[in-house]
């Protein structure tokens, strides 16, 4: 069983690490679809983005022309570290959810977007543990709200469409 597992995380990792990467000049791009300038084909690999130093600024990638997900990079201190993920609906191209990153990488928070490109749901993080969580209807306060305040007390409040019709403490 062990080694049927490792066999397929071997296979996974080949076909990530095997994806064509490709710089902007090899791609055109018609609504919204990735194309090879050689072949005239859909693309499917990494699109990287780099600065005129040689750093890579993002990288994107596409299945058969569509963009699932985009890395935004920030260098620090000789080292590259993602500062922003985005993943999109591959049918629609439009994005689904976003999480940014601390260069330290002791926090991070993730964004939700329903089909209308609003904000459904928020949530922040510090050390892997939730300190705010907040939901959305039509770019509403709507559900459940939580968050840890500075002094390490928890909070918890609910709203309908926009109004607060709960609120609590719990020490």
């Amino acid at each position: 069983m062990k080694l049927k597992i490792i066999f397929i995380l071997f296979l996974v990792s080949i076909k990530i690490y095997s994806q064509e990467k490709v710089g902007i000049n090899n791609l055109y791009f018609e609504d919204k679809v990735a194309y090879t300038n050689s072949d005239n084909k859909r693309f499917t690999g990494i699109l990287e983005i780099k600065k005129k130093n040689g750093h890579i600024k993002s990288e994107e990638v596409y299945e058969n022309g569509k963009i699932t997900k985009m890395l935004i990079y920030f260098n620090f201190n000789d080292k590259q570290i993602v500062c922003d993920e985005f993943i999109y609906d591959v049918k629609t191209s439009q994005k689904i959810k976003h999480t940014g990153f601390s260069s330290n990488g002791l926090q991070y928070w993730e964004t939700e977007f329903d089909e209308n490109q609003n904000k459904k749901k928020f949530s922040f993080y510090k050390n892997n543990v939730l300190y705010t969580h907040q939901e959305f209807k039509n770019n509403k306060k709507h559900g459940k709200w939580f968050c840890i305040n500075k002094y390490g007390i928890k909070c918890e409040s609910e709203y309908n469409n926009g109004k607060k019709i709960k609120s609590q403490t719990i020490l």
